[in-house]
């Protein structure tokens, strides 16, 4: 079984689940969707930090054993543990597991609750769940070791992830009732947790209940909030942040409490009120980040106003902000969606020249969009750039190239798609036979028809009609006739016209003699 675990992970899962982590980075700009976690780990805001659980209640403070992921020997010691269970999982099943694991604790390094903790850890990352909880439900066995704080601060994400919510909620109340106060992770995990399930009201009760102070944990009530579609309380949360002392604490919102507002806003089609939040932060001196001006350009994408987007890419730049690939290709999209075809190829040029390389898809409707507003040598320019060109756009530019007269290139495009495996539709033989005939060009017309039956493609009766005419034309009467029986052989002319066809030739054959004789 290929193993879940990836590199520096581990402490990944004991920071806030937040609408942007700053854990979390695009590490190419090509492809969004490759997450890393940053490694500048002294840099980090401390209030990120751990899984610590310094407890106190009104009459004593407890401690306990941290997991402390700034520290490369608890990582490290994570990570082998994770390789370790993954090997493990591979050769036995749950119970087996279970076994082995309360057996071998001693090689396995488990002396204190810390050690359990790093086990569970390890567990969770490996992505065996109910194996953690069955670890977690026979902690006895491990030395008749007492769960900490941290303990529960595992099982709290374990339930998350396995999506009991309420068992989740039951662990939290039990570190509240053992006088812990669980730290600003555990809870946004939680709250998160039941945000994106729509929980709004129960992940009230529990901001609540612990009365945190990490503006993350807001951040996920207001992304909550634009989730269910109460944008209003939403937007009047986040000026509360602002202007009011929350809990005799003031808590100034960041630019992500900013850019969950905005989402919010531009998911209802109010693009213009999170424009106006957007220069709000500016104002406080935030620094914004591409998460934020996306978030408008796709708002005035839904909303029909793609130039708008193009403006947005502008104001990045004002702002000293560097539009990355995704900025780009949600601009080119919105263009290409909404037919505004020369700004799409502005844009698309703009990638070009900073080197990102754009969707074939995109550039494949960009093409057709161009051939269609007749700015064919643009579509040529774009198409010859496609690294993988599709049927579709082939014959668009066959079709445009032909209606152009520009037939030794739409020529030369019928014969790349055929190269390519591709099989032309029989119109498109037919357009590239008519434009050879009309030109004279009969002998190349006939090539292209064997080519159409080379491909296992029966050539139509008008394909036919235009090589014969133009062999008559030209008095090659024998030729034109050989055709005709061609195309009696494949049971496209009927004998009707096979009749008629007959008595015209014998009337040019007669003009033929006569004309000799005399």
């Amino acid at each position: 079984m290929a193993s879940p675990f990836q590199p520096c992970y581990c402490y990944q899962y004991f920071q806030p689940c937040t609408l942007n982590n700053p854990l979390f980075t695009t590490n190419n700009n090509n492809n969004p969707s490759t997450i890393s976690i940053q490694r500048g780990y002294n840099k980090l805001p401390h209030v990120l930090g751990t899984l610590s659980a310094s407890a106190t209640n009104s009459s004593h403070q407890k401690t306990t054993n941290d997991l402390d992921f700034y520290d490369r020997a608890t990582r490290f010691r994570i990570n082998g543990l994770v390789h370790r269970i993954t090997s493990l999982s591979s050769n036995n099943n749950k119970t087996e597991m279970l076994k082995i694991l309360e057996k071998e604790n001693v090689e396995f390094g488990i002396k204190t609750i810390s050690d359990v903790n790093h086990l569970l850890m390890a567990l969770i990352i490996a992505q065996e769940h109910d194996l953690c909880l069955k670890l977690f439900t026979n902690l006895q066995s491990f030395q008749q070791l007492v769960p900490d704080c941290t303990t529960y601060s595992i099982m709290v994400r374990c339930y998350c992830k396995k999506n009991d919510l309420d068992e989740a909620k039951k662990v939290l109340d039990t570190i509240l009732e053992k006088g812990y106060q669980p730290n600003d992770a555990t809870v946004t995990v939680l709250v998160n947790s039941l945000c994106k399930r729509g929980k709004i009201k129960k992940a009230m009760e529990v901001f609540e209940v612990v009365g945190s102070k990490g503006v993350q944990i807001y951040n996920c009530l207001l992304k909550g909030l634009c989730y269910v579609g109460k944008v209003e309380e939403a937007l009047e949360f986040l000026m509360s942040m602002k202007e009011k002392k929350l809990k005799n604490q003031f808590l100034e919102p960041d630019v992500y409490s900013y850019t969950a507002v905005m989402d919010g806003l531009c998911k209802v089609g109010r693009s213009d009120e999170a424009m106006g939040l957007l220069n709000e932060a500016v104002e406080m001196g935030l620094v914004l980040n591409v998460v934020t001006f996306n978030t408008l350009i796709q708002g005035y994408s839904r909303e029909g106003r793609p130039m708008e987007c193009v403006d947005v890419l502008k104001l990045m730049k004002k702002h000293g902000c560097v539009a990355n690939y995704v900025n780009y290709i949600t601009v080119l999209h919105g263009l290409l969606k909404w037919n505004k075809v020369k700004g799409a190829l502005g844009i698309y040029k703009e990638m070009v020249e900073l080197g990102f390389e754009v969707d074939v898809r995109m550039m494949g409707t960009l093409v057709r969009r161009l051939c269609k507003k007749g700015l064919v040598h643009d579509a040529e320019k774009v198409f010859e750039k496609m690294l993988e060109k599709d049927q579709r756009t082939f014959e668009v530019m066959v079709q445009v190239l032909c209606e152009r007269k520009k037939i030794d290139e739409a020529l030369g495009k019928l014969n790349d798609m055929v190269r390519l495996g591709y099989c032309p539709s029989v119109i498109m033989f037919d357009k590239v036979i008519q434009c050879l005939c009309a030109e004279g060009r009969v002998e190349e017309g006939v090539s292209t028809l064997l080519l159409l039956h080379e491909n296992g493609r029966v050539a139509n009766r008008i394909t036919y009609d235009v090589l014969i005419k133009e062999f008559n034309a030209q008095g090659r009467l024998v030729f034109a006739s050989i055709l005709f029986s061609f195309a009696l052989k494949q049971g496209v002319v009927t004998n009707r016209e096979f009749l008629t066809f007959a008595h015209l030739f014998s009337r040019a054959s007669k003009k033929t003699d006569l004309s000799k004789k005399r």
